[in-house]
């Protein structure tokens, strides 16, 4: 049933004739399908990449396979914007009027969304950006933000390895994840902080290997996009012989990160979206199973991608609360999740989606964002602790 739709421009068209329209409607079908819509940039954009709606077709197949959602099939729309913030209006449009989804399920809530699933009614099941429409959003229902996995990581690191100067990079303007990451080292006992801005379009890494140096920190780390730019940034460290830790959370990460890193030996820590160990997390468990079904050739190049692996559980989870309504529609889904105040599932901290405050003013709901303590060794993510930490709620973390 998964269904993709990359022709912006035709998206664009069916805006236009939209664009004067309400948002109406239940999300209600007399069909035998239950459809949820997915926006992200998949192509023709600096931080496009294909495995988000890869893992989302897989946990459509596995719910399928499995029954469905009461006897319904799960139909999982995709919309390619391109990176094109008009593209997000017109698949929202799109998808709330025409295709009558029940919920949005994962991307983030900019450039629009917000206000149009408002309008209509329909919940941002699991929006990963970090938009200010995310957090403010009461119909977002937020269990991981991409820019919180700076916080968690910078302040694992900061805890392990007890800095007394950091470095942190990140790509020019990057504002959302470079104040995170100050936040995580300044919750950890870490004041001096450099950060080290850089193009999106780098592709010479070995400059930003030598400011480093030049810094003379204790730790270093930071977040760009996409992964294998990270896991290029990596190898220049590699090759140019930078040996002090290394601080990083998995929101942006691919196998080739984790090889890289395993096999330079040099010491890190990282902060783990997820519970990301199968013999202690049956999600886990579930995700790396639907994996080897669903994708036997390796299309997805970045499991432990932190945005990734919530994508994938996003569709997981809404087929397992959806399963305990009677009648699936954007009401009944809407008014289910507004009153969850105790969602669970293994591989993150329970959740609360009433919290509409926190310790964060910038990004209230991030109390409820926690992170698992991980390192990178033999060629894997390793667990440290199975007890989940807070850099929001400065939780001890061993």
């Amino acid at each position: 049933m998964f269904t993709r739709k990359f022709r912006a421009g035709l998206i664009g068209l069916s805006a236009l004739s939209l664009l004067a329209a309400g948002c109406s409607g239940s999300g209600e079908s007399d069909s035998d399908t239950i459809n949820v819509g997915f926006i992200a940039p998949l192509s023709s954009s600096p931080s496009a990449f294909q495995d988000p709606a890869l893992v989302a077709e897989i946990a459509e197949k596995a719910i399928n396979d499995q029954g469905g959602i009461n006897g319904k099939n799960l139909n999982v729309i995709v919309y390619d914007t391109k990176g094109q913030p008009a593209n997000v209006i017109a698949g929202a449009r799109k998808l709330v009027n025409e295709d009558n989804v029940v919920a949005f399920i994962g991307g983030n809530s900019g450039d629009g969304l917000a206000e149009i699933g408002k309008q209509a009614g329909v919940v941002n099941w699991f929006p990963m950006g970090c938009a200010a429409a995310d957090v403010s959003n009461d119909l977002s229902m937020i269990a991981a933000l991409n820019c919180a996995g700076a916080a968690q990581g910078t302040y694992l690191g900061g805890t392990r390895f007890k800095p007394k100067k950091a470095v942190y990079v990140a790509y020019a303007g990057n504002t959302p994840y470079i104040e995170n990451a100050k936040l995580g080292y300044e919750n950890a006992g870490v004041d001096d902080v450099e950060v080290i801005e850089i193009a999106p379009d780098t592709t010479d890494y070995a400059p930003v290997i030598a400011k480093i140096k030049a810094a003379n920190p204790d730790v270093w780390g930071g977040m760009i996009y996409t992964p294998e730019k990270l896991t290029a940034l990596v190898q220049a460290a590699v090759e140019q012989n930078l040996r002090i830790p290394l601080v990083l959370s998995n929101n942006v990460m691919e196998d080739a990160t984790i090889k890289v890193i395993s096999d330079s030996g040099i010491p890190n820590s990282v902060a783990l979206e997820k519970g990301e160990d199968e013999t202690l997390f049956p999600t886990w468990k579930e995700y790396k199973d639907q994996l080897a079904e669903y994708d036997p050739e390796g299309k997805v190049k970045t499991p432990h991608d932190g945005s990734v692996s919530t994508d994938w559980l996003a569709v997981w989870t809404f087929a397992q609360e959806a399963r305990k309504l009677d009648t699936v529609d954007r009401d009944t889904f809407r008014e289910h999740t507004q009153n969850l105040t105790d969602f669970q599932t293994d591989v993150l901290h329970d959740i609360d989606f009433t919290i509409q405050d926190g310790p964060v003013l910038t990004a209230p709901r991030q109390a409820n964002l926690w992170a698992f303590a991980g390192h990178i060794a033999d060629g894997k993510l390793n667990v440290d602790d199975p007890t989940p930490f807070s850099a929001f709620e400065k939780t001890p973390v061993q």
